[in-house]
């Protein structure tokens, strides 16, 4: 029988500073986030970062937070309608797991285990349409770390970047498409990296450029949703540094209106599942800056999160590898 792993980045396990803190230092201790070595990265991110930016990070995630009890981050609670949505409809055992926080990796194959008693193979789908060393790679090595460490039931199948998939494409223009009514321009947001690292996987070829694939998944949209390419934009967002990929988000956005771009919509299509990325540095930073520059109207494109299209094409990316 099969299974499916769900993966994606990773969230505090709350709202609060000490929660956060660990967050922040596990995440960013990883060198293929940082580019630096381990023993540096580790020293920064829980000496240097962590403790120094978890209570501003902490207010940001505070606001996002979703209410209901018990209170649980928008990421964690999407990924978990997901997990639960897709079983249901297609009758397969599903669990989501994290790379950093929880759950982790080992705790969701065991409970596919546990689950699925004459599991023979585990389909690891991750929230990354394009490839990234920061996202896709330093997964790729944590399954395996995690995978050879014990003998396993069952092999496990990794969904590779699927930024050009026909399904994934129709799912992007087709949650889009209420949103685009009286625009003068449709932005695209993806998470900034830093260049050396885009550099780095350019040189590799197509299958590692992810400039080149975020690109591919506009011009897709765009063909799809018949709008015209030079009426689109696109902004990076979350840099750590000058030499991240530009334009900025958080810097550039109050451009717009100076230039007569007066009315936006922004999706961002590297986003499966809303976080703070999205609910945050988007629909409340990249608003305030847009509309205190005198902006007339943002919108604000939700991210597929658990909506019965992303399902249905989640299902037809994994059904033919």
């Amino acid at each position: 029988m099969r299974g499916i792993l769900l993966l994606n980045v990773g969230t505090p396990a709350t709202a609060e500073k000490p929660d956060v803190k660990k967050f922040i230092g596990d995440m960013l201790s990883d060198p293929h986030l940082t580019g630096y070595p381990e023993w540096l990265s580790f020293f920064l991110a829980r000496k240097i970062i962590a403790p120094f930016s978890a209570a501003k990070s902490a207010e940001k995630y505070k606001r996002i937070w979703r209410a209901e009890e018990p209170k649980i981050s928008p990421l964690l609670y999407y990924m978990q309608k997901l997990a639960e949505d897709l079983e249901a409809k297609k009758g397969i055992t599903v669990e989501i797991a994290m790379r950093y926080g929880e759950p982790d990796i080992s705790s969701a194959f065991k409970e596919l285990e546990r689950r699925c008693p004459l599991l023979h193979e585990v389909v690891v789908f991750p929230m990354y349409p394009q490839f990234a060393q920061s996202t896709t790679q330093t997964i790729k090595e944590e399954l395996g770390r995690i995978f050879f460490k014990r003998p396993h039931s069952f092999r496990v199948k990794f969904v590779e970047p699927y930024y050009y998939h026909p399904s994934f494409i129709n799912a992007l223009a087709e949650n889009a498409k209420p949103y685009l009514d009286e625009i003068d321009r449709l932005v695209f947001c993806y998470h900034s990296l830093p260049v050396s690292q885009v550099e780095a996987g350019w040189k590799k070829g197509k299958e590692f450029d992810y400039v080149y694939q975020l690109k591919e998944t506009n011009r897709l949209l765009c063909e799809k949703m018949k709008i015209d390419p030079h009426h689109t934009l696109i902004f990076y967002s979350s840099q750590r540094g000058k030499n991240w990929l530009k334009p900025f988000l958080n810097t550039d956005i109050g451009d717009l209106p100076k230039l007569g771009w007066k009315k936006v919509a922004i999706a961002a299509p590297g986003f499966i599942v809303d976080n703070m990325e999205t609910l945050y540095d988007i629909d409340f930073e990249a608003r305030t800056i847009f509309m205190e520059a005198g902006g007339e109207k943002f919108t604000f494109i939700p991210s597929l999160n658990n909506s019965e299209i992303w399902i249905e094409a989640i299902w037809k990316i994994i059904e033919k590898i």
